[in-house]
């Protein structure tokens, strides 16, 4: 896209914002429809259905009607508001490098996601590509905050993500056609229908980039960098396929069978750092409604990883390129789960549930050398070869009650025992004793764990609801932090700890929603989370004077949080929101790091704060967000800014969409509309226009 369009169409949205504007928001009418539903439903908070309202846990939940009002091309384009939830995008539109954190928690291995209940953690690292999630068949995405190991297990230390697609057929199809900055084109296909019993969803999408400047001010950044220092732009290229079927054997049960094949490489201009990402993904569920309250549920899903990746190294004296290096990591997870609800008088509403889950994964590194400065990677030779690898599995109870203290008051009650081990460990390196290659078996790893939690829910009357909760959380450590053992090329030793033991957190939370009116709605959640056993890497000198990396049980951390929202209607065309998050997370006490007590944990935000503004009236169709995050620099960065810090920012996003008939649309987005110039480690995207065409049949 060409700099005179891109102007034209800056021009063109500020046109239109300004001619949407309200011009008398106090008089608008009062009596429309709440912004935010209290009473929609929702299934992950309880894995039973339940209001927004009636769950112990914050709870925010975000439709396909509200991600159609902004420029949502990713699924982590859709949670950048939700109070409590940060989104480190450090590529712009590529999304090869997109993660959340939530609630103190940096890191996205402390975040469950899910997709229709099915864990999607990669097996390797706990890890999720959220870009390689396709967004035309999701129905909503419920955002569970706060621990949620007593009905979700590992991982759920930070909360629980729940990406759920459709499953109410309508007979149509939906195409987009879309172009922007950066060389960007994407394409899709949705469609669904229903043929007797069966209902069918079908969704092919395509995205394309080519034009991403991540190391605009590298050569400042580096003195003394040549070319070879600068990777010039990035692109990337990402095709995701996914289906679903849905049968109703009578109108009390349905079997649903979907699956999933997405496929992403990414690719820089000047030299070989590359990589691809290719991702399996099928479950299949089966619910019955037995009586009265009673429910089964059986579900059982796999996820298959193949990625691989090459990255560059260069010489300290010559700023030419030494070396390339070569990664990969396939992995597979696999997870069985029953759950039964029912009634234990009139008071009482059990859950219970059994989950088996196994991981396993391997990872091969190379160090390639070159003979002189390039970019051919064809022309290097192996200088090492390392492998690791192993398996863990884990086998979980949970139970759940549901009492009824009262007309107005409802007691959860419940826990999780999971048992996890690992084994099958092994690796394969260099050993400079024996100078060879040999192989080592990893020793096994178990723990077990048990995480309660208490919940309490009261109604004050028709427009307060309180709730309080107390739990307690887990992430068992994952098979990179238990194996990686090998010599790297560069000396460093890399040890395994098959001792770990997994990080443990306890949460006591308080919170409210005040509906002030039908147009008026508050809420907030004040929480302290003490966190123990913390995973971390510790780096050390040995006798030799190598250098010694190993993850061991660290220490310990404490964070206290509040998140504000206000959601308003002003008329029937007008609505805004506006949020705030608070997130004090310290370390308290660091093995691995003792420098580190006492400041802001990593990739953690102290302050964030949205606001928006969304307008619907006739074939126009407009938002405004604008979106603020503190600086979230590791504590030996804190206070940098520029390439390889993450800096504060505030930037301004945009869009207005026109229904040129029933069945056509065409909007008009921007991101970073101001070009506010900042860094997420590489430098942000600049202002980026993204033009879209949408027809349905």
């Amino acid at each position: 896209m060409n700099k005179k369009w891109e102007h034209k169409s800056i021009a063109l949205a500020i046109t239109l914002g300004v001619a949407l504007s309200p011009v008398n928001l106090a008089g608008a009418a009062a009596d429309g429809e709440p912004t935010f539903d209290l009473d929609q439903v929702v299934v992950t908070a309880t894995k039973t259905e339940k209001k927004v309202k009636d769950v112990p846990a914050a709870v925010e939940v975000i439709t396909k009607e509200d991600m159609d009002k902004k420029n949502i091309k990713r699924v982590a384009d859709a949670l950048t508001t939700v109070p409590g939830v940060y989104v480190r995008q450090t590529k712009g539109l590529m999304g090869s490098t997109d993660s959340i954190t939530m609630r103190g928690f940096g890191s996205q291995k402390q975040i469950l996601i899910l997709m229709d209940g099915q864990p999607i953690n990669d097996g390797y690292n706990g890890g999720v590509n959220l870009a390689n999630i396709p967004t035309e068949n999701i129905d909503r995405i419920e955002v569970i905050k706060g621990p949620a190991s007593a009905l979700y297990g590992s991982n759920a230390m930070g909360g629980v993500i729940n990406i759920i697609t459709k499953e109410k057929a309508r007979q149509e199809t939906i195409v987009r056609l879309g172009i922007g900055g950066q060389e960007t084109i994407t394409r899709s296909i949705f469609t669904s229908g229903s043929a007797g019993k069966l209902d069918y969803f079908i969704t092919a999408q395509g995205t394309s980039a080519d034009g991403y400047e991540a190391y605009e001010d590298y050569k400042t950044a580096i003195p003394g960098s040549d070319r070879a220092r600068n990777p010039g732009k990035n692109g990337m290229d990402r095709k995701l396929y996914d289906g679903k079927l849905v049968y109703h054997p009578d109108e009390n049960s349905k079997i649903s069978l979907s699956g999933g094949d997405n496929r992403f490489k990414y690719f820089s201009e000047n030299v070989a750092d590359r990589g691809v990402r290719n991702e399996n993904i099928w479950a299949l569920n089966y619910e019955r409604k037995l009586s009265g309250d009673s429910s089964l549920k059986v579900s059982y899903g796999e996820k298959e990883i193949e990625s691989w990746y090459v990255s560059t190294s260069y010489s300290s004296t010559t700023n030419n390129v030494s070396s390339y290096s070569y990664t990969r990591n396939p992995s597979k997870t696999s997870q069985a789960e029953v759950q039964y609800n029912f009634r234990a008088g009139a008071k009482d509403l059990l859950t219970i549930g059994y989950t088996y889950r196994s991981e396993q994964s391997d990872s091969l590194a190379k160090t390639l050398t070159v003979a002189s400065q390039g970019w051919n990677l064809a022309a290097a030779t192996a200088n090492s070869d390392n492998n690791i690898g192993g398996k863990t599995e884990t086998k979980s109870f949970f139970i759940q009650d549901e009492h009824k203290l009262g007309d107005n008051t409802t007691l959860y009650l419940g826990g999780r025992y999971d048992d996890w081990r690992f084994y099958d460990g092994y690796t394969y390196g260099y050993d400079s004793t024996r100078k060879s290659y040999v192989t080592n078996n990893t020793p096994e790893g178990k723990a077990d764990s048990f995480n309660p939690k208490l919940g309490l829910v009261h109604k004050v009357n028709d427009k307060l609801t309180l709730r309080s909760s107390i739990g307690r959380a887990f992430r068992a450590p994952n098979i990179y932090e238990l194996a990686k053992d090998w010599e790297s090329s560069s000396g460093v030793i890399y040890k395994s700890n098959p001792g770990l033991q997994p990080e443990k957190d306890i949460n006591y939370e308080l919170g409210c929603d005040y509906q002030i009116d039908k147009t008026l709605l508050a809420r907030l959640n004040i929480y302290h989370t003490e966190v123990t056993d913390a995973i971390d890497k510790r780096t050390s000198t040995n006798s030799a004077g190598r250098t010694v990396s190993q993850f061991i049980n660290s220490g310990e951390a404490r964070v206290n949080g509040l998140e504000f929202s206000l959601n308003k209607r002003w008329s029937d065309s007008w609505n805004s929101f506006l949020n705030y998050t608070y997130t004090d997370a310290k370390v308290t006490e660091s093995i691995a790091a003792p420098e580190n007590v006492g400041k802001q944990m990593a990739a953690v935000p102290k302050n964030m704060f949205n606001i928006g503004f969304n307008y619907a009236k006739g074939p126009w169709q407009g938002s405004l967000t604008g979106n603020y995050v503190s600086e979230t620099n590791d504590p030996s960065k804190q206070g940098q800014t520029g390439y390889g810090t993450y800096e504060a920012y505030f930037t301004v996003d945009t869009k207005v969409s026109y229904k040129l008939s029933e069945n056509t649309a065409v909007s008009l987005s921007i991101d970073n509309l101001f070009d506010r110039k900042h860094y997420i480690y590489y430098v942000a995207q600049p202002r980026t226009t993204y033009l879209e065409l949408t027809h349905k049949f």
